[in-house]
């Protein structure tokens, strides 16, 4: 379903996560370039993305302002942070927060669920909500 006829953000979401990791493979833009992503769902200044990537494929330096975590499904993965090089498989979960991850290059058809949860104004907000605003004493 495409983005645009599907919800991002019900007060609750269940995905089938292999159905659309195949969706993702068959898309155009995957063929052509190697990797395809959609985003599962978005709140506030919350966003879960899956991403396909296929052997090869590279995703250049990425630089985030915020805490991420990136959870390999399926395949393995290689990157480079602090200038050290990393390798994560399927099943491994990496959080880390604001800096550079650098090139991270699919050694295997990969699968990647990618969480990022905004701080200060790095996601603004379509339509705030009292719920997600910081209760006093809260940053």
């Amino acid at each position: 379903m495409s983005s645009i006829n599907r919800p991002l953000a019900d007060p609750m979401m269940t995905f089938r996560l292999e159905s659309i990791l195949q969706e993702l493979r068959a898309e155009e833009a995957y063929g052509r370039s190697g990797r395809a992503a959609r985003t599962l769902a978005k709140s506030g200044r919350m966003r879960i993305t899956l991403v396909a990537m296929a052997t090869g494929n590279v995703i250049g330096t990425h630089q985030a302002d915020s805490p991420i975590t990136l959870h390999v499904l399926q395949g393995h993965i290689r990157f480079k942070t602090n200038g050290q090089e990393h390798e994560m498989s399927a099943g491994e979960l990496l959080f880390f927060g604001p800096g550079d991850a650098d090139d991270v290059r699919a050694t295997d058809e990969t699968a990647l669920l990618i969480t990022i949860s905004a701080i200060g104004d790095d996601f603004l907000m379509e339509h705030p909500d009292e719920s997600e605003a910081p209760q006093r004493g809260e940053v």
